[in-house]
């Protein structure tokens, strides 16, 4: 790990990902935990409306990325398209903010955030590129580095959060918090990140027509992989929708907990996440994938049973573990999976995300419409289960029938 360090130090691409990276993470870090909270209770919307709101957002997200992944490929324009999402992210938020009207946020939510997002996948691609020459193992440990940076800001945010909102802080001001962070992502990729083309070289462009990228994205392998991967993720996704909810009903100080234990598990995930690498050179990643599911579904099955008491902060161990690999190696799955399109491959990243949205979102919806915020964290813990066996039995038929 001390090597992925020397390395994003010496490259300003990696540089430039790594600080927009985590200036990213400050903007989930405020927003990710209290979603449920400020569309339902600050702005007014229904349970059901909610639950569209996130389908529409993630479909949105989806065409976003996959369009953006494309393209980048084709044109080899990454620094370009990565200003572009950084200033519609902070459009987005921003307007949230001046404005503190729900059809700000309706608008945010579902057009604006989504496109802006598409950045994530193409801060990867960057990565990716510029560690292409490396040893899997350098390559893995750069990767990781830089999603750990996604989860550092949990760390310091989350507990300031806690206080301020303990003070009497309205949630309409992290939307000030994240438009600060949208606007300092934007400053570090304009003075970080140089111009397109790999540094000592040009990038090859994919020479595929828009079509064709589509058809080699859209084939039956890709496709499987990436709901099962989707289905794994939406398990954390449903956490940060419901933890809030489910805190808020169980204890009088359900709101700042909410931060707290927010950021206790983001602080364990960064450590587990620096072991990743180490371990996905002993194991396949669809391996990795299936515990984590298993410990994760742990942590969702007795968290609404234990958020009421102090207990509950024994959860954020195997939260931590679970979701260190639920959201490091997916990235790293889909880039070994077609690993000659570094755009298109790290923008299934961003649509991996957006569908755990919509599969969260359904689950929400069926969750809340039978029983309780309890029953979606159920439902999300079973069908995380689910998907974690079947990928490890469709990747090691894959390996049985390569010749």
């Amino acid at each position: 790990m001390i090597s992925a360090f020397a390395i994003i130090a010496g490259s300003r691409r990696l540089r430039a990902s790594a600080f927009a990276m985590f200036f990213i993470g400050a903007l989930a870090a405020a927003l990710a935990p209290y979603q449920g909270l400020i569309a339902i209770k600050l702005f007014g919307f229904s349970d059901a409306q909610f639950a569209a709101i996130m389908v529409v957002g993630a479909a949105a997200s989806v065409a976003s990325s996959l369009y953006t992944g494309i393209i980048t490929d084709q044109w080899a324009s990454r620094r370009t398209t990565a200003l572009i999402c950084a200033a519609i992210t902070v459009v987005g938020v921003g307007g949230v903010y001046v404005t503190r009207s729900p059809i700000a946020y309706l608008l945010a939510a579902t057009v604006l955030i989504p496109i802006g997002f598409a950045l994530m996948g193409q801060l990867f691609a960057i990565a990716r590129l510029a560690v292409s020459e490396r040893a899997p193992a350098e390559r893995d440990g750069v990767m990781s580095l830089i999603r750990a940076g996604f989860a550092l800001p949990f760390i310091v945010v989350l507990p300031l959060l806690s206080i301020a909102i303990g003070r009497g802080m309205g949630l309409i001001h992290l939307y000030g918090i994240v438009t600060l962070a949208a606007t300092c992502c934007f400053i570090a990729l304009y003075t970080l990140l140089p111009k397109d083309g790999l540094e000592g070289g040009a990038e090859t462009k994919s020479g595929l027509s828009f079509g064709q990228s589509i058809s080699e994205l859209a084939h039956p392998r890709v496709v499987s992989r990436l709901l099962l991967i989707a289905t794994l993720v939406a398990a954390n996704t449903i956490y940060m929708q419901t933890m809030g909810l489910i805190f808020e009903a169980a204890h009088p100080e359900g709101t700042a907990r909410t931060a707290r234990l927010a950021a206790l598990i983001a602080g364990l995930e960064i450590p587990f996440m620096m072991l990743i690498p180490w371990v996905s050179a002993r194991m396949s990643k669809s391996t990795i994938l299936l515990g984590a599911a298993l410990i994760y579904a742990v942590f969702m099955l007795l968290f609404p049973r234990m958020a009421g008491g102090d207990a509950v902060w024994l959860l954020a161990l195997p939260a931590a573990m679970g979701a260190a690999a639920l959201l490091t190696l997916p990235i790293a799955y889909f880039q070994d999976l077609l690993w000659n399109r570094p755009g298109a491959s790290s923008s299934l990243q961003s649509v991996n995300q957006v569908t755990s949205q919509l599969i969260a979102g359904g689950i929400f919806w069926i969750g809340t419409s039978l029983a309780s915020y309890g029953l979606v964290m159920t439902i999300g813990a079973a069908t995380a289960i689910g998907a974690g066996v079947a990928l490890r039995v469709a990747d090691a038929r894959a390996t049985r029938s390569t010749p």
